[in-house]
């Protein structure tokens, strides 16, 4: 089943899925797009190869676009609240941290220092109240802040 917070693989390295949303009726995996080299990209989802269909470099997502008969889940979307609780969602852990700041495109994630997203945490949902309010883009070690893109751009591509 490809879902929020699944994984996939790229070049060998484990990857996590962003969101599955639909557009214009089809429906696309979404996670962070700098990983990728581009468009055309080869990945591996559910035992499947597919590529890399969009890259939204100004918004760091990627959208894949998946075959009609495979499993997923459309993810449920939900807007940031300021000054709250988050959970970072993945199949291999969950890390709590705090939105900041919500802006139209941006969140700004406060984490506890000693419990930091890693590098194949890039595209990782963000959750409040049981839904993804964003994805995790970069992480700044020294001030264990966050920048995630807010669900708001998904709402956009949806109409």
């Amino acid at each position: 089943m490809i879902k929020s917070g699944g994984s996939f693989f790229y070049k060998g390295q484990r990857c996590t899925i962003g969101a599955v949303i639909q557009i214009k009726g089809l429906p696309y995996m979404v996670t962070a797009s700098h990983i990728f080299q581009g468009e055309g990209d080869h990945l591996l989802v559910g035992g499947r190869e597919l590529a890399v269909s969009k890259i939204l470099k100004a918004f760091d997502l990627a959208l894949i676009e998946l075959p009609p008969d495979c499993m997923f889940e459309i993810t449920k979307l939900g807007s940031a609240a300021e000054l709250e609780q988050a959970l970072l969602v993945n199949d291999l852990h969950v890390i709590k941290c705090r939105v900041v700041n919500a802006g139209t495109s941006l969140l700004y994630l406060g984490f506890r220092c000693r419990d930091l997203p890693e590098p194949g945490d890039s595209g990782s949902p963000i959750l409040q109240a049981g839904k993804v309010v964003g994805f995790i883009s970069s992480i700044t070690m020294d001030t264990c802040m966050g920048t995630a893109i807010s669900s708001n751009i998904l709402r956009s591509l949806i109409g």
